[in-house]
Formats: structure tokens, sequence, C-alpha cells
């Protein structure tokens, strides 16, 4: 790319599994990079060492520019957890091991404002924000742009855990300051759905709260989950409910995911989308199933408290094929359709419409809109 003379901001998206940079016009309208940069993620050895690959991952992208740190107006960066608007993380639920999670209570932004003065001799303004809430903002302004037009929406991303964001007018809505928490809300099982999860009535998520909706609806969540699948008596009581549908088990897919599973849970779960969204195996259907089926749970209970325009659905679930994706949400709306009882909350084109996220995973610009709104409020 050619010398730059024009103000960039720089967003980050601190993921489960890689960081990704990106960078935008000063308006944020213009994505500057054909495509991202990413590093591997750092954040089980602590805040310190994610900051120094940060700081990596920001030189490269002033070098891809042909840009300096006289360039860069601000930097966004998205941590997957509760944080303040002042950057502080306040329970490091995905981030860091139980061994290191104690470390990341800080206020992450003023360490990266901090290490960036350190090495650029500037200071250069940070914004640190929940990077759900950031997703949501990104695909609000992909819908509408700056419209001013009244709209309501509920947003939750999938991924390492089920991130959540409110978005009232076109602005993330924090209350007093955590609000979209989404992923903890603890709805009821439905009845029709108690047999289903009656082994495991009482799962644990990672805030250590119970219940929450995040504890069946992410990666998490199937981990713990298949290693239940993959004894014999999970694989039995999931193939009896196969039958029942006139739907087979596969021995050859399952035998796979034993196999897997040797070398720890987390394997195995990684392959479960593979082989439900490659080859529509129905095992591996109904591990997904959870989470499709808790979603529209979480949906049909919010709606009668906020009533939104949107239901949507982002993170790395967006990523699986166009009939994987139409099944996950025609069963999302079918539980939502199950649980809600009042006509006014139907889905509906102009009310409470379930939909995928059509932003193109560019939370890191959500960081950027939401940095660029704070600066304005």
């Amino acid at each position: 790319m050619s010398e730059r003379n024009a103000p960039i901001r720089i967003g980050i998206d601190m993921g489960g599994s890689d960081i990704k940079f990106g960078a935008t016009d000063l308006n944020a309208g213009e994505l500057l990079l054909d495509d991202l940069i990413k590093r591997s993620i750092l954040t089980a050895e602590g805040p310190q060492k994610t900051v120094a690959q940060v700081l990596d991952g920001i030189q490269a992208v002033l070098s891809e520019l042909g840009a300096d740190w006289a360039d860069v107006v601000d930097i966004s960066v998205t941590v997957p957890c509760p944080c303040t608007r002042e950057g502080l993380i306040i329970e490091a639920t995905n981030l860091g091991t139980p061994q290191t999670k104690q470390l990341w209570r800080v206020p992450f932004g003023e360490l990266l404002a901090g290490a960036v003065r350190e090495c650029s001799g500037r200071d250069v303004p940070v914004f640190a924000c929940n990077d759900a809430n950031a997703a949501g903002q990104d695909d609000d302004f992909v819908r509408f742009g700056n419209s001013n037009q009244p709209r309501t929406s509920i947003f939750v991303t999938t991924g390492t855990g089920l991130g959540g964001c409110v978005m009232i007018n076109g602005h993330v809505h924090f209350g007093l300051g955590q609000a979209g928490e989404l992923g903890h809300v603890k709805p009821a099982i439905p009845a029709q759905y108690a047999e289903r999860f009656a082994q495991e009535t009482d799962p644990t998520c990672g805030c250590n709260g119970r219940h929450c909706t995040e504890s069946r609806s992410s990666l998490k969540g199937l981990i713990r989950r298949i290693e239940w699948a993959l004894t014999p008596e999970g694989a039995a009581f999931i193939q009896k409910q196969l039958e029942a549908r006139g739907e087979p088990f596969n021995q050859d897919v399952y035998a796979r995911l034993r196999e897997l599973g040797q070398d720890g849970p987390q394997r195995a779960a990684y392959e479960v989308r593979t082989f439900a969204d490659r080859d529509r195996d129905p095992f591996c259907l109904w591990l997904l199933e959870d989470w499709a089926i808790m979603i529209g749970v979480l949906f049909a209970n919010i709606a009668p408290i906020l009533h939104p325009d949107l239901f949507i659905i982002g993170g790395g679930l967006t990523e699986m094929s166009s009939e994987a994706r139409d099944w996950f949400i025609g069963v999302v709306r079918r539980v939502y359709d199950e649980v809600n009882a009042q006509s006014c909350f139907a889905t509906a084109d102009d009310n409470c419409k379930i939909d995928w996220s059509v932003s193109a995973d560019q939370g890191w610009r959500g960081g950027i809109l939401m940095s660029a709104h704070a600066s304005r409020d």
C-alpha cells in the first residue's frame, strides 16, 4: 500500500483463539485493510504478555498501511468479558486459565495506553469494551448506518461463551454499566425439553453461576456436554432420541469423536460443528441443537421485557454453511414460538424478527464506533 498521511483508527478484537487487527478511516466507513492481521492469543499467560502481543499487531497494521504512530487517532480493543466504559475488566469469564484469571482483573485499557505511550512517545486514546457490545454495534451500523430511525435489537454472539448486547436507536444500552450480559440470564427449561437436559439440571457457568444460558449455548458448554455424550449412557440416550425422530446414529462418527476425545473433550467438541455442518450428522446436530433451543428460550424470555424489532445471532456459528444456518435458526424460531404465548411478540419482519448477523466479523470496527460515540457523549 502507498504511504498515508490521513488519520486512521485501529480496532482490535481479542477472541477466544486469536487476536484480530483492523483499521478504518476517521468516520469508520472505510475498511483500510484487505485482510485482517491475526495473532494467536496469549491471554492464558496474563495481560502483560497480551499487551506486548497487541503492540506487535499494531506495528504490523501500521507497516501494512505505510503509516506511523502520528497517523493514529485512537485505538479500540474488545475483550470477551464484562468491563467498564473505562476498560476495567470486572470478571475474567473468558480470559486466562483458572490459574491466571485473577491477573486479568486490571484496567486493561490503561495498561495498553501506557504501553502505547512508551512505544510511540505519544498519548493515543485507548478505548476498551466488551466484544459482544462491539459486535452488536457493528451489526447495527451495517443495517442502519447512522440513521436516527427508532429501533431496538437484541444481539447474541456465539463462541467460547455466549455474549450479548442491547442496541437502542443505534447505541449500546449499558444501564448502570453491564446491561446486555445475556449469556448469564437464567431461564427455566421448558417442560418439553426437561428430559433432554435431565442428566445435567444444574450446570455451572464460567461466571460460577448456575443455570446461565451460556452454560448450555457455548463452546465451553459443548465441551462439558460432549464428555457425557461420549459415555455409553449418553450415547444410548441420544441414540434413543434420534430413533424416535427416525434419524440414524452413525457409529463411525461416534467412534471418531471418541477417538478425538482421548486427547480431551475439547478436541472432540471442535469437530462436532464440522460433522454437523459438512456431513449433517444427526448425533452432532443433536448436540448443536442444545445451543439453538436455549437461544430460542432466551429470546422468548426477553421479548416481554424489551419487545425488540430484532433478535440477532452472531459469532462463530455464522460461519456455518447456509444449509446449516437455515437449520439452526429454524430451531431457534420453532422454540421461540413454542415458549412465547402472546401474539404481540410473534416473530415477523417488523416485530421480534429472528435473524443472523449481517456484520462480516467486524466486531473490531464496532469497538471503533463505540469509541466514537463515547467521545461525543
